[in-house]
C-alpha cells in the first residue's frame, strides 16, 4: 500500500516509512525528498529542493532497485473518492539529476507489481470496463499496455456460490452459467445493466443465496442495478435503472417468480 514519508526519516532504500504527518523528509542515494502538506487540501513533492508535484494527495511506496535504477513509485490524485490515485515513479541515480515520470492519465484502481527489470500496474476488469495495464522501464518510462478484458471463469459454476460472502456483484459475474444467462437474456441491454453492476457497491449471501447491488458514483439514486442468485433453484434475477426512466426494467419479465429477498431489494428502490 502507498504511504506518506516518515517525518525527518532518513531511508536509503531501507524499510518502508510509515507515519502519515505534515512534513516529511527522506534522503535516497544522496537525493532529499519532502512532501509537504499546506494544510488546505495540497501536497507537494519537493525533490532536491525542487517542486516536483503537486495534488491533493501524495503517496510514495518502499526505494526499490529496477532495471539497475533505485526508483520510488507513488501515487497522487485530488483526494475523495471522484477517482483513484494515479501511479508515477521517481528515479533517483546516484551522482545524477532526479527525473519524475507521471502521473499517468487514469481515474481506475491500479495494483503494482515489483519485478526486477519492470514495474507493473494492472487494473481489475469488469463486466462494463477492461482492466488496464501500465508498465514502467527505466528505459520506455510508462507504457500503456493491452487492456485485459473481463471474463467469467470457466470452472466456476453455481456451486461457487458461497465463496461469494461479502463479495462485490463484479464477483458474482464471474460465475460463468450467471454471466451466460444475463448476456443472452438482457441482449442490447446487457451494457446498461453491467456498467451500474460493476460500479459502487456491495454484496453478500442472504441464507445460502447471493444478493447485490450497485450504482454509478454520481447518479447512485438513479442509475443502480441489483443481482440475486438463487443457490437451490439456480436462477438468476436482475434489475437496474437507466437515468430518469419511469421504472427500473427486470429480469425475469415475471415478477410473481421473485423471491422474497430479491424483490424486497428492488421494492426499496421503487417505493413499492
Amino acid at each position: 500500500m502507498p504511504y506518506r514519508l516518515a517525518p525527518l526519516f532518513a531511508l536509503v532504500l531501507a524499510g518502508p516509512a510509515l507515519a502519515q504527518n505534515a512534513d516529511q523528509i527522506l534522503t535516497v542515494n544522496g537525493h532529499s525528498i519532502t512532501v509537504s502538506d499546506d494544510g488546505e487540501g495540497t501536497d507537494t513533492l519537493t525533490v532536491d529542493d525542487k517542486v516536483v508535484h503537486t495534488d491533493g494527495d501524495i503517496f510514495l511506496d518502499s526505494p526499490e532497485k529496477v532495471g539497475g535504477e533505485t526508483v520510488i513509485s507513488g501515487v497522487s490524485g485530488p483526494g475523495g473518492n471522484a477517482c483513484n490515485a494515479a501511479p508515477f515513479v521517481l528515479v533517483l541515480p546516484q551522482g545524477g539529476p532526479a527525473r519524475l515520470d507521471g502521473p499517468v492519465e487514469t481515474c481506475n484502481g491500479l495494483t503494482l507489481e515489483v519485478r526486477p527489470e519492470a514495474l507493473i500496474w494492472t487494473g481489475e476488469a469488469t463486466p462494463s470496463l477492461p482492466g488496464e495495464v501500465w508498465s514502467w522501464t527505466p528505459e520506455h518510462g510508462f507504457v500503456a499496455g493491452k487492456p485485459e478484458s473481463f471474463a467469467s471463469t470457466a470452472t466456476l459454476d453455481w456451486d461457487a456460490l458461497p465463496t461469494l460472502a461479502e463479495k462485490h456483484p463484479v464477483e458474482a459475474l464471474k460465475i460463468k452459467p450467471v454471466e451466460q444467462e444475463l448476456k443472452s437474456a438482457l441482449g442490447a441491454s446487457w451494457p446498461q445493466f453491467a456498467d451500474r453492476i460493476s460500479e459502487l457497491g456491495s454484496g453478500g449471501l442472504v441464507d445460502g443465496n447471493y444478493l447485490g447491488e450497485a450504482c454509478l458514483k454520481f447518479t447512485c439514486d438513479e442509475d443502480y442495478a441489483g443481482l440475486y442468485l438463487d443457490a437451490a433453484k439456480r436462477k438468476v434475477f436482475a434489475f437496474w435503472h437507466v437515468g430518469d426512466a419511469k421504472a427500473p426494467m427486470v429480469y425475469p419479465d415475471d415478477l410473481s417468480l421473485w423471491p422474497e429477498p430479491a424483490l424486497a431489494a428492488l421494492k426499496a428502490h421503487t417505493g413499492g
